[in-house]
């Protein structure tokens, strides 16, 4: 016999208050989750170009070609640069002291790259075509990282593909790739450029020491008048190659900002009121000016609950942003995990790739978004057009919901499944970490439980096979078996199926 849910218009206009999900205690085995995975400390890296992530809940642009941003999904962070030709950590390998680590190379070694940094087989619109098919509905590129390296010709500075490549223009075939696939277009650029401060600033941050780009010693220091006038400069510099970021390419969909330049507060250079006159639909985040559109969480999610404001949590794909020599991507059913993790918290996810030098993307790359692409083929509808639980509603597991839009219809919760992961002694199930393919468990019975008023489901559904699953319904509390013979290594989708009547 079907159920009846009755619900108001009011209650309607409230489906977006949300209730807390306990997304870091879901009870998917018999077994005791053991400790989380020690993941890299990234507040060294914060601290270092004074970034201070938004983490208040401002009001975002209310422009309405920026309101696709709110339920975006998944986004792909794009890092490329000068470093891809040795293969190393892009701009932090020639900082002494980072995570007690030494310098893996002078600066003046890091720059000279940009004479062989030559991407003869630079090709974005394979990248993002496989990116789209794999359901992704954004990119963010690189345009200029710390290292100071601009992949456009420009008309600021003297470390660009001006001075080096011939004036080619990478931004520029990016954004077309973009917009020829679909993908809203995001630029990154860091007010941070340690080429055009490198007479001045300490490469290392170890106590006593204060190493110029040589990797020695100091042995002068700048006056404050010079001091002075380079930060007259740098704010010329940074100011000029944000507007033409902003208006030599069309429209441009997202801005991302990592840092400030030393000593100013981000509005010193350029205010968002300046920004959103040269690109009026644009969202932008809050790591220059301390305020902006979307909060950004950095390779971990710090919440539990979901966010009501616009938020994003961005994380490579692989141990390290770039491409680096040897690196190894993440297990899929991992990466798939912290996707279903923020949807369940209404936060996009970007997740980020790097680009080998000569411009194309490993094979390992291609073989992950194919992964991605059919596992959103059967369990896309679980993210798409959905919203975190609503008032009153609970799960053991990260979940979401979907409304129908006319009468008389069906609504269904999704309940997501993680894969589990060694971790000491136990299972791992939380959203952050490196958690590679060994470190894979194989797949165990898993007991998903659901709590609301909404009665008992219609049905319970295994959406990559279509199977109906086994559950109990008792005293609001929806209890399904899902087997380890129907697991798979990737996140298993149980879709709960209501019938919705609406009174007249």
């Amino acid at each position: 016999m079907r159920q009846s849910f009755f619900i108001s218009m009011k209650q309607i206009a409230i489906l977006f208050s949300f209730a807390f999900i306990a997304a870091n205690s879901f009870a998917q085995t018999n077994q005791t989750p053991a400790k989380s995975v020690a993941i890299e400390n990234v507040q060294a890296e914060h601290d270092a170009i004074g970034n201070a992530p938004m983490t208040n809940s401002t009001a975002h642009t209310m422009h309405p070609d920026a309101q696709w941003y709110g339920d975006a999904g998944l986004g792909l962070f794009i890092h490329w640069g000068i470093a891809s030709v040795k293969g190393i950590n892009i701009s932090w390998s020639m900082i002494e002291g980072l995570d007690g680590k030494p310098m893996q190379i002078t600066p003046n070694d890091y720059w000279a790259m940009a004479k062989n940094f030559n991407p003869t087989n630079y090709n974005p619109d394979k990248w993002l075509k496989a990116a789209r098919d794999a359901g992704f509905t954004y990119a963010v590129l690189t345009t200029r990282h710390h290292e100071g390296f601009a992949l456009w010709p420009s008309d600021y500075g003297d470390f660009s593909t001006k001075n080096y490549m011939g004036g080619r223009d990478l931004v520029k075939d990016y954004v077309e790739a973009c917009r020829k696939n679909g993908l809203k277009v995001g630029l990154y650029y860091s007010p941070p450029d340690w080429y055009f401060e490198r007479n001045t600033k300490n490469f290392s941050r170890v106590e006593g020491h204060n190493l110029g780009p040589d990797g020695k010693e100091r042995t002068t220091k700048a006056t404050s008048e010079q001091m002075a006038a380079q930060k007259k400069a740098y704010i010329e510099l940074v100011r000029g190659q944000i507007t033409e970021l902003l208006t030599r390419y069309g429209k441009i969909d997202l801005l991302w900002f990592d840092g400030k330049i030393p000593g100013t507060t981000g509005d010193d250079v350029m205010t968002l009121e300046e920004m959103r006159k040269l690109q009026p639909g644009i969202v932008i985040d809050g790591r220059m000016n301390g305020h902006g559109d979307f909060i950004t969480y950095e390779r971990k999610l710090d919440t539990t609950k979901p966010v009501t404001a616009w938020a994003e949590l961005c994380n490579p794909w692989t141990s390290a942003w770039p491409y680096v020599i040897g690196n190894k991507s993440r297990a899929n059913g991992f990466v798939l995990g912290q996707f279903v993790t923020c949807r369940s918290l209404n936060v996009n996810y970007l997740l980020d790739i790097g680009p080998k030098p000569d411009g194309t993307l490993q094979d390992e790359t291609y073989s992950n978004m194919a992964i991605v692409a059919d596992w959103m083929k059967v369990n896309g509808e679980s993210i798409h057009d959905t919203s975190p639980l609503p008032q009153g509603e609970s799960a053991n597991v990260p979940a979401t919901a979907r409304y129908p839009k006319g009468t008389n219809s069906i609504l269904a919760r999704y309940l997501f499944a993680r894969p589990g992961f060694k971790d000491g002694d136990g299972v791992y199930f939380g959203n952050s970490g490196n958690v590679y393919p060994q470190d894979l468990l194989p797949p165990q019975d898993a007991t998903l439980t659901f709590t609301s008023t909404l009665g008992k489901p219609l049905s319970a559904t295994l959406l990559h096979d279509g199977s109906k699953l086994d559950f109990i319904f008792a005293n609001g509390v929806t209890t399904v078996q899902l087997p380890a013979s129907k697991r798979t290594d990737l996140v298993d989708v149980v879709k709960l199926e209501y019938f919705w009547v609406v009174p007249d």
